[in-house]
């Protein structure tokens, strides 16, 4: 063949530069490395010429400097391959698209948060969404390995359930659903024939692990887990007892492996992940969905873990509906409470021969009695309707299903469950009738309502609606059917915050559930002061904005300080002297951290002291729901209603065995209520850090507000 001109090698070595550099530049930004000739040179000196094109395929991302590299120096020695090297790089292009689409969806969302932020903060953001998506990489692989050693079909299921997760959420339609199950049940049973195959070659080879080598293997990975941190040497401790259960059969003659998997469940059980009261988006599942709308529902708070076994009945769900929108008739074996958190729209709920239609907006609370028949429109043209709902399940606890009579094939009507002969009874209308009605729906549970329809609909709604003082109800601001939160006087207001309230007071339905709704406009830069509740338990979804909310717990402080249950004959005594210990020592306490963003679930639990606090950027809005609400106390631990400010000068000195004076001159220096400066806006205005109190100080405040 004859040599081509050497202006073409520039063109491709120039090609391949910008086009790979084009693609991926946004990406490197994104994680930090701003020089790019840096990561050429990095990824050139850790790539060998030996370097397989199979590896460089399954990792595109990683490796795409590596790959321009290499086609242009190939480019330059070969030239007979340019047709081939042009393909490649088509090929790379593609593959690096895939890759991009099938991002981990919880960098996306960081990344995606990080947007919204200042130029200032946007590059550390970022740079610390990707330290996180390594770091849950690594931690996933290591769990995958010991899966693969402790269970390995058991590992096999996890991925069959997650690719059924992603079925789930992708926008397909229901053929496309049907073959990604599909595709997900053949990995699976691949899967489990292939480990059983390895493992029968093991068995036969006798293939065994040097247990010294297994402990040094566990320790080096709480070295990478925890580095110098607290928490290592627990860790490391574990690993040694992993090891002698297995060496010594296990307590009580178990079998080893069996008793080892059963209490890391019980841990993890325990401890709900090292944050058990906060959820994030991807702990929700869909209930329902369309490409108009969905209702997902959050995971079982008792299945997150055992110290939220308090609200273990309870489910959270959030139905959102695009513009102009309309969800088919259906009833739930629960009672449901909705606050509307965004847009507008019509509810109508059919009970026996009544029928009520209500117009509701941004704030409005409605109560929907189990078994009644609901349908909801979105009546804007441009914003979705989105609402919350606590869900109180009354046929089987924590559980709950969606009955849809109206419908055909999808949803699937119930009607289509009875039997032939009953159905042509009950209607009274020969078979072949039935089928077309109840066979022809197929467009899902969520469909699109033409302008015509919706306006219909919504003009019967405004004609039929109660509302005070036109309608039915006395007191302020009730209705017969909804009740807007804002439109109440806000319990406390003032430059860094207000709290809006409902109760059974102020309408009489949430008494029906014992539940209070609440809402928590929190000023940017500010924070809602420390407090707990006395009995009630706060299910709080962050409904706008960025922050942070910090929780107080005893019950992960023991966990903590507890070691993994050990073999009774050899540690029986060393855990009565530990006991003893710790009763010395009084209580101790946890603090649970989590960032906040829209859509995030976190719960506080009855007695735990916690702090919410906006970021500086812009105001953090919280809707609650909290349960017990009739005879529960907010008790605020700082500011001007400060419980702790009754004390008399007597029990001040015994509590924090200091001067009366001194305790006096803290609770007084805050002299906000509810609402107060946070500590960015403090440290921004050059605040002390409050004026010469040490921590241990402060500390002994929240041990004494606890312990009342």
């Amino acid at each position: 063949m004859r040599e081509a001109p050497s202006s073409t090698h520039a063109w491709l070595h120039s090609n391949l530069s910008h086009r790979f550099y084009k693609l991926q530049f946004d990406d490197l930004k994104s994680i930090g490395y701003i020089s790019i000739s840096r990561t050429i040179n990095k990824r050139q000196h850790q790539l060998s010429s030996s370097t397989s094109l199979q590896q460089l395929f399954i990792n595109p991302y990683s490796h795409i400097y590596s790959v321009n590299c290499i086609l242009a120096s190939m480019a330059t020695k070969h030239k007979s391959l340019l047709p081939l090297l042009l393909l490649t790089l088509l090929s790379l292009s593609a593959l690096c698209t895939i890759s991009q689409a099938k991002e981990d969806p919880q960098l996306r969302e960081c990344r995606r948060e990080c947007s919204q932020r200042p130029q200032q903060q946007r590059e550390q953001c970022e740079e610390r969404c990707w330290e996180k998506h390594q770091q849950r990489g690594r931690e996933q692989e290591r769990e995958r390995e010991r899966e693969l050693v402790d269970n390995p079909k058991g590992e096999a299921e996890k991925r069959y359930g997650q690719c059924r997760e992603q079925c789930e959420e992708s926008q397909h339609g229901e053929a496309q659903h049907k073959q990604c199950v599909q595709r997900c049940q053949q990995r699976y049973e691949q899967e489990t024939r292939e480990r059983g195959q390895e493992q029968g070659r093991e068995r036969g080879q006798g293939k065994e692990v040097d247990p010294q080598e297994r402990v040094h293997q566990c320790k080096k990975e709480c070295k990478e887990e925890h580095g110098e941190r607290q928490g290592r040497q627990q860790c490391e401790q574990r690993c040694e007892e992993r090891e002698y259960r297995r060496e010594h059969g296990g307590r009580d003659g178990l079998n080893p492996r069996r008793e080892e998997q059963e209490e890391e469940e019980e841990e993890r059980e325990e401890r709900g992940g090292e944050n058990p009261y906060v959820f994030k988006r991807e702990h929700f599942k869909q209930k329902l969905r369309t490409e108009h709308g969905n209702i997902r529902v959050l995971k079982n708070f008792a299945k997150k873990s055992k110290l939220l076994l308090g609200i273990a009945n309870y489910r959270l769900a959030v139905l959102e509906l695009n513009p102009r929108t309309f969800l088919l008739p259906n009833h739930w074996d629960a009672d449901d409470l909705c606050y509307v958190v965004k847009g507008r729209g019509t509810v109508t709920v059919l009970k026996k021969e009544e029928k009520e239609s209500h117009e509701i907006r941004r704030g409005d609370i409605m109560k929907v009695d189990a078994g009644s028949i609901v349908y909801v429109i979105n009546s804007d043209s441009r914003e979705k309707l989105i609402i919350a709902k606590l869900v109180n399940p009354i046929s089987t606890p924590g559980k709950f299903e969606a009955f849809f009579g109206a419908g055909g094939e999808n949803p699937e009507s119930f009607y289509r469950a009875f039997s032939d002969e009953v159905l042509e009874a009950a209607f009274n209308t020969q078979r072949d009738k039935i089928e077309r009605i109840f066979g022809k729906q197929k467009r899902g549970p969520i469909v699109r309502a033409s302008e015509e329809q919706i306006r219909a609909m919504t003009h019967r709604s405004s004609e039929g609606s109660h509302l005070w003082p036109f309608g039915e109800g006395g007191r302020f601001g009730e209705s017969k059917g909804t009740f807007n939160l804002l439109k109440k006087r806000p319990t406390f207001s003032n430059q860094h915050g207000e709290l809006y309230e409902a109760d059974s007071n102020d309408w009489r339905q949430l008494g029906d559930l014992d539940v209070k709704i609440s809402l928590a406009n929190i000023t940017s830069g500010s924070m809602l002061a420390p407090f707990y509740n006395s009995r009630s338990t706060k299910i709080a979804v962050v409904v706008q904005g960025q922050g942070r909310v910090e929780i107080i717990c005893p019950h992960l402080a023991k966990e903590s300080e507890t070691r993994t249950r050990r073999s009774r004959e050899r540690y029986e005594e060393e855990e009565e002297e530990e006991q003893g210990q710790r009763a010395q020592q009084g209580q101790r306490y946890r603090k649970v951290r989590a960032n906040l963003f829209p859509g995030t679930v976190f719960v506080v639990p009855a007695g735990h002291p916690n702090v919410e606090i906006a970021s500086r950027d812009e105001n953090l809005q919280i809707m609650c729901f909290e349960t017990r609400a009739e005879k529960n106390q907010r008790v605020f631990l700082a500011g001007r209603n400060n419980v702790l400010r009754k004390m008399e000068k007597e029990a001040k000195e015994l509590a924090f065995d200091t001067s009366a004076k001194e305790v006096d001159e803290l609770f007084d220096s805050q002299r906000e209520e509810a609402f107060v400066p946070g500590p960015e806006s403090r440290r921004s205005q050059g605040g002390s850090g409050g004026r010469g109190h040490g921590r241990e100080f402060i500390e002994s405040i929240v041990e004494a507000a606890v312990g009342m």
